[in-house]
């Protein structure tokens, strides 16, 4: 009988830390962690119109619609800061352009853009980048700083 309520005991305590932790046995606020990703522009050359700044997860939200858009006002002096908070852990990439006409989108002479843009770990263009070449892995807070490009 002894045995028989402690097996009964020891059923009812790993039943209940499984619910408590997960069937998985993972605790539930690892699996929740977000992370703030701050984002520094530099070399800012025109201190005019707007930045649109987006933030992709994987190749088609880097070449079509970002997961989450910031839009300001470019300020009249210094470096830039803008804040994505609320990440989960996983790969990003940054795409950026500065809208110096204020129609909302970056513009194009030829195939070269006219206006000032920007992407997270490049520093110099060969052709359009891809997802690989700006992404990095968010596991913790982080800042990544980007330089304006101009053509």
């Amino acid at each position: 009988m002894k045995t028989t309520i402690a097996i009964f005991v020891l059923v009812i305590s790993m039943v209940t830390g499984m619910f408590a932790k997960g069937i998985t046995g993972i605790n539930p606020t690892a699996d929740s962690a977000t992370y703030k990703l701050t984002v520094v522009l530099s070399d800012v050359n025109n201190r005019s119109g707007k930045l649109y700044i987006g933030l992709a997860n994987n190749e088609a939200t880097f070449k079509g619609q970002s997961i989450k858009n910031i839009a300001i006002d470019v300020p009249a002096s210094g470096e830039i800061t803008v804040i994505f908070d609320g990440l989960t852990p996983g790969r990003y990439a940054i795409r950026l352009y500065q809208d110096l006409n204020s129609n909302q989108k970056l513009d194009f002479s030829g195939q070269m853009p006219a206006e000032p843009f920007g992407f997270s770990n490049v520093t110099r263009l060969m052709g359009p980048p891809s997802f690989d070449q700006c992404s990095f892995e968010l596991t913790e807070n982080k800042a990544i700083r980007i330089s304006m490009m101009e053509m």
